[in-house]
């Protein structure tokens, strides 16, 4: 079974995130990772999701400040908004195809369903990577943006000759490294923390 998991980056100083986290009402974990930088790791719900979407939306339009939202799911893809103002302005999606899921219809034809959108069945499956203008990640950069190093990151091309063998929490890894950060608290689970890895983080506990 793959690795799977939530996290947010919001572009603004501890106190402001930890206000806005606690005026939302929901858990997270909190974890300074630069100057107005901090890693947010929500708790997930009974069902295992944290509603990540909600969550960021109500984080960038208390703050007004950018806020990156990142799922790795079962090793398999990277799905990534940039919200401000509460509103989600980029999307990036690391294989495209791996989200494509297939319909079968009443005269027993598969067609694929993209973005909840049924397509015919001769309709080209998308591939590669969905959104990897590095450009858009400069709000999250720390440092001078290395944008060649993020446009590898974000097309997968850490070891060329494995692509295909590349997980994606991996190239998550190498994705918020490239943005000039430590990519131990924005690659993680709520449920798999140990505080005693980050000892300056902030438990914000459910209300």
């Amino acid at each position: 079974m793959g690795t799977s998991y939530e996290t947010m980056l919001v572009a603004a100083d501890l106190p402001a995130v930890v206000d806005a986290v606690t005026a939302t009402c929901r858990s997270a974990i909190l974890v300074p990772v630069a100057d107005e930088r901090v890693a947010v790791i929500p708790r997930e719900k009974s069902n295992g999701v944290a509603e990540l979407p909600s969550f960021a939306a109500a984080i960038s339009k208390r703050l007004r400040r950018p806020v990156l939202s990142s799922l790795v799911f079962d090793s398999d893809v990277i799905e990534c908004f940039v919200y401000q103002d509460g509103q989600p302005v980029h999307r990036y999606l690391s294989d495209q195809d791996m989200t494509v899921e297939m319909f079968e219809d009443d005269d027993g034809q598969f067609k694929p369903v993209i973005d909840g959108v049924v397509y015919p069945a001769d309709h080209p499956i998308p591939t590669g990577p969905l959104g990897d203008d590095a450009t858009r990640f400069l709000p999250f950069v720390v440092g001078t943006p290395d944008l060649d190093r993020l446009t590898a990151a974000l097309r997968g091309d850490i070891n060329v000759e494995r692509r295909q063998c590349l997980m994606a929490e991996r190239q998550h890894w190498a994705i918020m490294e490239a943005l000039g950060l430590p990519a131990a608290p924005l690659t993680v689970a709520y449920r798999h923390v140990d505080l005693r890895d980050f000892p300056t983080a902030v438990v914000i506990p459910m209300n």
